[in-house]
């Protein structure tokens, strides 16, 4: 009887490890993922042990995986913030909670926040930004990043029924609590914990007069929302409405920025738009894949999963990359090119800009319309960027973007 031979299974090769979070410059970080994700489906960074998925269909799949969950309150409880009142509206948020509370949270706004709701705001946003363009129309040029910088803070405020005349104090309540979803200074946590009590204080005020009062606004939609004889608390709604506005303002800034540096550089592109307004829904969204202000969203494993071929334990930290997902060239055709009509073709892959999923934007309609009405009014203006778009440094705040936007008429 001849021998039995066995062969041996060869090793795995070990993940490709970078250090990614080490970087401070976004464009240097969008550069090491895109060329990371040439090379293979992950790649790992050396700091942290987070897995950045890189792949289109793998990110798909890992958006709606109910064994990934939300990173809760991890970074509060690395930080030390133990208890007080940002802890607890942070571990309250949808962005912090999965399962059985989330999708309840999720159905009762959605009763609110609709795309009707969201229409209607399409004048008032075009208002905003023809009166905040019209300064550098006058002066034959200016900077575009912040003109425009607190549009959506005004959008969303008109949305949830927020006095205009409160709308500053709200812009510094919200830049003071920008930092929270990473890791923040002692004197950041001071300044968020002062923003959030008076901007909850202050929400808790508007909400007992609408429930007095009620008006034709999102707030009054949410303190009537019911699902099968739910209905969110006072509380509850308190909450939410800090949600919507943190998690809105920065998100959709950072797009705006993102989104006319894209265009800007491509003036023919503008040109095209002035003369088919209808292509402008296409438009923002190639610049969407093609430069996202927010490149990922991470999740934490709570359950073993394979993910690439590798098992991850529970407690690994993933990172959905949105960058190189909606730059993949096995779903994406001519994925590296900026294609303007791409989107109006009916078998468009879907964009993960807005996330996917359990924990897909629920303010994704009202960005695209402030984004759209952003693109429309600086089209009409028909600046041109004064310096070299390769030239212009970025900055982080929620999202990436640029810093400034020099233009000339």
């Amino acid at each position: 009887m001849e021998p039995i031979r066995t062969t041996a299974t060869p090793p795995r090769p070990a993940e490709p490890r970078v250090a990614a979070t080490t970087l401070r410059d976004p464009r240097a970080w969008k550069r090491l993922m895109l060329d990371a994700a040439a090379h293979g489906p992950t790649v790992v960074d050396e700091p942290t042990g987070a897995v950045h998925v890189l792949r289109y269909r793998e990110v798909e799949r890992l958006l709606h995986e109910p064994r990934l969950h939300g990173v809760g309150l991890s970074l509060f409880d690395a930080m030390g913030i133990a208890q007080g009142a940002l802890r607890d509206w942070y571990g309250s948020l949808m962005f912090t909670n999965d399962g059985v509370e989330h999708d309840r949270l999720r159905r009762l706004v959605s009763k609110a926040f609709t795309p009707r709701a969201t229409a209607r705001l399409r004048t008032t946003a075009a208002a905003l930004v023809e009166e905040r363009l019209a300064a550098i129309r006058r002066a034959g040029g200016g900077d575009l990043v912040p003109a425009l910088a607190h549009v959506p803070m005004h959008v969303m405020c008109a949305l949830i029924g927020v006095p205009s005349q409160a709308v500053p104090e709200f812009i510094t309540w919200v830049d003071a609590l920008s930092p929270i979803f990473g890791f923040m200074e002692p004197a950041q946590i001071a300044a968020a914990e002062r923003a959030i009590t008076e901007l909850l204080a202050y929400v808790r005020e508007l909400v007992a007069e609408r429930s007095a009062t009620p008006a034709d606004d999102l707030l009054s939609a949410l303190l009537i929302a019911e699902h099968d004889g739910d209905r969110l608390t006072r509380d509850e709604t308190v909450t939410m409405v800090a949600n919507l506005l943190v998690g809105g303002h920065y998100t959709t800034g950072s797009q705006i920025g993102c989104t006319l540096l894209t265009l800007l550089a491509r003036p023919d592109t503008l040109d095209e738009l002035r003369a088919e307004p209808a292509l402008l829904p296409q438009l923002v969204s190639e610049t969407l894949r093609f430069e996202p202000g927010i490149a990922l969203t991470t999740r934490t494993v709570v359950e073993p999963i394979e993910i690439c071929g590798i098992e991850r334990p529970a407690g690994t930290m993933v990172m959905c990359t949105l960058l190189t997902a909606n730059r993949d060239p096995d779903v994406w055709h001519d994925a590296h090119a900026f294609v303007p009509r791409r989107f109006a073709e009916p078998d468009a892959p879907r964009l993960f800009s807005f996330g996917a999923g359990p924990h897909y934007c629920l303010g994704a309609a009202l960005a695209r319309m402030t984004l759209e009405e952003s693109v429309r009014g600086v089209a009409e203006l028909a600046p041109t960027l004064t310096v070299d778009p390769e030239s212009i440094e970025w900055c982080q705040v929620l999202g990436y973007s640029p810093s400034a936007l020099p233009v000339t008429m």
